[in-house]
Parts: structure tokens; sequence; C-alpha cells
């Protein structure tokens, strides 16, 4: 499918195995939404390999802060284009034509989309990086994008990884709690070599469980107790989140705050939510047959929306 034929949403299912029960996984889709705030003595990890340093950030900066941006100013500067990939790996004979076109991009595929997106210009941050420039007006390189991978599957650290690392880039890896450890999905010490490695882990949720159906204790086992989880395995304040099915509500973002979270995404429907842009950022879904022209005509076209 070419890019003009890309679907708006999407609700991949993936089967997980949970420890001790049976689990329901699914993949990112289309719009959603914590609470007791963490003690957030963790210092943030290093600058990522591939990304500017952002002069909000840098020790020896004189400038006065600026003033807090409003929400508006904040949705008017948020046109940094944001992908999400799932899994890099072949494709297998029970994959279906959507999980072949949306869920899954073989790594020679995934190796010339980011050569074309390297070769076009653009440098790869940190949704830190983001937030900083989205508040204050801090300095982005001239083309930034932001890779983000969902769910934790392990193909993700044993194929993704090494292709950015080899060509200096970084990436944000959003990732389900409770799959951690189980077969075929990332592992503790997997998620602590991506940190040291300056990749940035996001939260998913603990189990990919639609935010707009959340009753009052999911908040808490869905966004504070997965966060917990994810600083604990990397040593980082994890402070970024990616919607499930990429949906949210606006009854579930101040909840989201309350958790710790400085910036959440759901996918590109939706507009930014006027009170709270930061939790709504937006990303598009990564197509599996674009071609290196394709991609960075996406970029581009991403990075021009207002």
């Amino acid at each position: 499918m070419g890019m003009s034929e890309l679907p708006i949403s999407r609700r991949g299912i993936l089967g997980a195995a949970m420890v001790g029960a049976v689990g329901l996984v699914a993949g990112c889709g289309q719009e959603n939404g914590g609470q007791a705030a963490p003690d957030g003595s963790q210092a943030p990890s290093a600058a990522p390999p591939g990304s500017a340093t952002s002069p909000a950030t840098s020790p020896t900066s004189t400038t006065t802060p600026a003033a807090p941006a409003s929400p508006a100013d904040i949705a008017a500067r948020a046109v940094v284009p944001v992908l999400c990939y799932h899994q890099v790996r072949p494709y297998e004979g029970g994959d279906t034509s959507y999980t072949k076109q949306l869920l899954v991009v073989e790594p020679a595929a995934f190796g010339r989309q980011l050569d074309a997106i390297k070769g076009a210009g653009y440098t790869t941050i940190s949704p830190d990086q983001y937030q900083a420039h989205l508040t204050t007006g801090a300095a982005l390189p001239e083309r930034p994008v932001i890779l983000s991978f969902d769910d934790g599957k392990d193909n993700q650290v044993s194929r993704a990884l090494p292709a950015l690392v080899e060509r200096g880039m970084t990436g944000t890896w959003f990732i389900m709690s409770v799959v951690i450890g189980n077969s075929g999905w990332t592992t503790k010490a997997q998620i602590k070599e991506m940190a040291d490695a300056g990749i940035t882990i996001g939260c998913h949720t603990y189990d990919h469980h639609d935010v707009r159906k959340y009753t009052a204790k999911d908040f808490r086992t869905q966004f504070v107790d997965a966060r917990k989880t994810l600083q604990d395995h990397s040593g980082q304040p994890v402070e970024t989140f990616a919607f499930p099915y990429g949906a949210w509500n606006p009854a579930a973002l101040p909840h989201l705050e309350k958790a710790g979270f400085t910036t959440a995404f759901q996918l590109e429907e939706k507009p930014l939510d006027r009170e709270r842009p930061l939790m709504t950022l937006r990303r598009s879904l990564a197509v599996s047959d674009w071609s290196g022209d394709q991609v960075v005509e996406k970029l581009g076209t991403l990075s021009k929306r207002a």
C-alpha cells in the first residue's frame, strides 16, 4: 500500500502471555488517558546518540528562563514529526496484510527508511527535548524527528536498536509493563541495556487496556504502577506515555499528569486538547512498504501540519 492509501486508524491485535494469567495485548491505534506523583529522585539520562543537547538543560547556560508557554503556544509549536513502529522482523506465515502493512517492517526496509531519514538531514530527538521546546522554546535541530516503538517485542531490541545505533540515531520505546520477561518480549536486562544506550523508555500502560474505559482503580494500575515498574528497570524517570490504540479522552489527562508524565502521544487523527496539549501530542503510524522518498515526504507533511 502506498502512502496515499494509508488508513487513518488501526486496531492491531497482538497476542501476549501474561505472567501466571491469560493476557490480552493490542497494538496502537487512534485517540486516550495515574495518580500519585513519584518522588522524582532519579536524574535524567544522558543525551541520547544522534540527538542535540537542549540549551534549556545546558549547565553553562546563563539565559533567563522564558515565561511558561500557554496551551496555545504549545499547540502552535507541536509540529515535530513522530513516527510509530511496532515490530522489526521478517514477515511470517501467519501475518495478515494489515500486520505486514502497519505492524511489522522487515529489517532491510527499516534500514532503508532510516537511511533516507538521516540522508534528508533529520536528527532524532527525545520526548524530553520536544517537551523543552514546546514549553520554553528551547532550540531543536533544523529537522527534528522522534522515532518511537510500541508494545515491547524482543525484536525491537535485537533488530531495531542495532540499526539505530549503527546510524547514530536514537528512539523512544513505549513498553507495556505486563509483558516484561515473557517469551518473545523484552526483558528487565534489555530495558536497562536500551536505557544505557540512550534510548528513552516510555510507558504504554500495564496491559494495553483502552484508556477511555478506565475506572478509578485503573489509573493507578495502568499509569502509576506501570510507570514505577519501568523506572525500576530502566533507571530513568519515565516521563512520556503513549496511548493504546492512540486513543484518549479528556477525563484521563489529569490522571496522566498526576502520575508524573510530562508528555503523552496519541495518533494523528484528533486535534490536540486545548487545555493539555502536552498530553495529546500526535504521532503517525509508519508504513512498512514506504520507500525512502515516501517516508521523507511524509515527515515533511507532518512538520508543516497546523
